[in-house]
């Protein structure tokens, strides 16, 4: 995650590793115009450990009530997005009078930093990696514009401050919009905050500058078009002088007189030109109307300047642009998987139950509301330790589970019992019972003779005439059900297991599994509290995958 700015002071000194609700703050990252970043991790077993961005929110934008709430309103529908272009936010809470947001780690750079490198570096992003860019991010825009509620019925989700420190880039080329349904909590308090800056003004559309100006998705396609120019020519569209004032600043983008790209740099294809205009015009009604319309325009060149581009082509670029910083990221991030949450399980488990406020977290987890009195809308989200820990709920458990394998036994004997035996059984001879018909496909062979060839039978020259008597067989067993590994240890054995199996491959195969992978490590940390079978079928599933790639298949 890039470092957006250091923090001066005291306040730097503070003592890290240091407990946060159910996180472990870890390292200080920045502090920007919101509020204070950190890298943290969140794990219940050793090896599964998260990493995780923790931003929390400014102690004078607490004090502000209404901002509070749009802060909370706007990252609930921002932790519903799930896209390969959007960074994912985990949980929205409060510990102790705090506000926070759980948001993916990304190993990477923003494109802010990235433009910054490249000047210092003097390079420049080619052409056809800057299409690259900007069409991942159109896309992981259109997305978010064309969500729903439940009923059908579109949120008109708009992010409002699509900028370069806005927009990651991993060292493995994954482009990643962040911040988004946040935004514009930050927006409407930059006219007051310093700390924002004019910044965030030059790539603002001209309807978010003028009073009354109606915002929607065209808006955020104007910004897009802001950063497709700066990548493409290294200079930015708008450069506003120290304390320049707000008016001028909205005349200025207004007008929107500018040079095209290929003006600014001569070596820029001129139909370039044409998707960069169009997308940055003043007026709403002449730009792309959506933002599949531009993404799909700048797929269409990318085609024509380069049909193989991809993800890789972008890594190498970001591995040679940060060859130095990649080296001590890694370093970073192994030795923060590496600090022991043993010694602070205990405040840990303290801090989750009696401190922390959750608003909302991502989908997929088990939301168990505490009878704790909670403020409105807040719920509180205990581990699967937690709920076993108490005794009536453990009983409960125990309880629950001899009940189910009570019932499952008087169930099984219930099918397979015969319901009519003839008097006289004929040796090798069976029949199904009667107004029976087989239901379930048992695993392994089959427990029940094999009739003889057909030449053996008797014959039969009317449906009327008595059927031969069989013998009593044993019924066959209820099909086999596969024993999991549910206990902690157990998995967290197996985890070990299969990690050095994955990484092995992973030398071999590259990143083909990293999205399965990182779905084991979100499972454990963020999954429901019954998660330890579930864990250990994704670990089976994983090798099952593993297994197909080396085959071929």
């Amino acid at each position: 995650m890039s470092v957006v700015a250091h923090l001066p002071g005291p306040a730097a000194q503070e003592e890290l590793p240091k407990v946060f609700g159910r996180y472990l703050l870890l390292k200080r990252l920045s502090r920007g115009g919101m509020g204070e970043i950190f890298l943290a991790k969140l794990g219940e077993i050793q090896g599964f450990e998260k990493l995780v961005i923790i931003k929390k929110i400014l102690p004078n934008l607490v004090a502000d009530q209404e901002f509070i709430k749009r802060f909370i309103d706007e990252a609930q529908v921002a932790i519903k997005l799930q896209h390969a272009n959007i960074a994912p936010v985990f949980e929205v809470g409060k510990v102790e009078g705090e506000y926070f947001l759980a948001i993916e780690y990304i190993e990477g750079r923003d494109l802010r930093r990235m433009i910054t490198r490249q000047r210092e570096e003097r390079t420049r992003l080619p052409p056809d990696l800057a299409l690259f860019c900007v069409r991942d991010m159109a896309n992981g825009l259109a997305y978010a514009h064309r969500r729903t509620d439940e009923s059908g019925r579109s949120l008109a989700l708009v992010h409002c401050d699509i900028s370069p420190p806005n927009v990651m880039v991993s060292f493995e080329g994954e482009v990643k919009i962040i911040d988004f349904g946040i935004a514009k909590s930050a927006i409407r308090i930059a006219e007051t905050n310093p700390n924002m800056g004019f910044g965030k003004f030059g790539y603002m559309a001209p309807e978010q500058l003028i009073r009354g100006g109606v915002v929607d998705k065209r808006t955020d396609v104007y910004a897009a078009g802001v950063v497709l120019y700066e990548l493409l020519t290294g200079e930015r569209l708008f450069s506003f002088p120290d304390g320049a004032d707000y008016r001028a600043i909205a005349r200025m983008v207004t007008v929107g007189k500018f040079k095209p790209p290929s003006q600014r740099d001569p070596r820029l294809d001129p139909d370039l030109d044409n998707i960069v205009m169009r997308a940055l015009s003043s007026q709403k009604e002449e730009r792309y109307q959506t933002a599949e319309e531009f993404r799909d325009a700048i797929q269409v060149k990318l085609m024509q300047m380069n049909p193989t581009m991809n993800a890789d082509a972008l890594a190498h670029f970001m591995k040679r642009l940060f060859r130095d910083e990649i080296t001590e990221e890694h370093a970073l991030v192994a030795s923060m998987k590496a600090v022991d949450v043993a010694p602070f399980q205990s405040e840990l488990d303290q801090a989750t139950h009696k401190h922390t406020v959750t608003f909302a977290r991502a989908s997929g987890i088990s939301r168990i509301i505490s009878r704790t009195p909670q403020p409105s809308g807040s719920i509180r989200l205990p581990t699967s330790e937690q709920l076993l820990a108490h005794p009536q709920r453990r009983w409960l458990f125990m309880a629950g589970t001899v009940a189910a394998l009570i019932a499952g036994g008087a169930l099984a004997a219930l099918i397979w019992r015969p319901s009519h035996l003839p008097d006289n059984p004929t040796p090798g001879r069976v029949a199904p019972p009667p107004m029976l018909k087989p239901v379930v496909t048992p695993l392994g062979p089959d427990p029940i003779a094999v009739p003889p060839p057909a030449d053996k039978q008797p014959h039969r020259p009317r449906p009327h005439v008595k059927q031969p008597k069989v013998t009593a067989v044993k019924p066959p067993a209820p099909p086999r059900v596969a024993v999991r590994a549910h206990t902690p240890d157990q998995v967290q054995a197996k985890f070990r297991t299969v990690k050095g199996e994955y990484t092995a491959f992973k030398s071999q195969y590259g990143s083909v599994l990293e999205d399965k992978w990182n779905a084991i490590a979100s499972e454990i940390t963020f999954g429901k509290a019954d998660k330890f079978d579930k864990v250990d079928a994704m670990l089976d599933a994983l090798r099952h995958e593993m297994a197909k790639v080396k085959s071929g298949g």
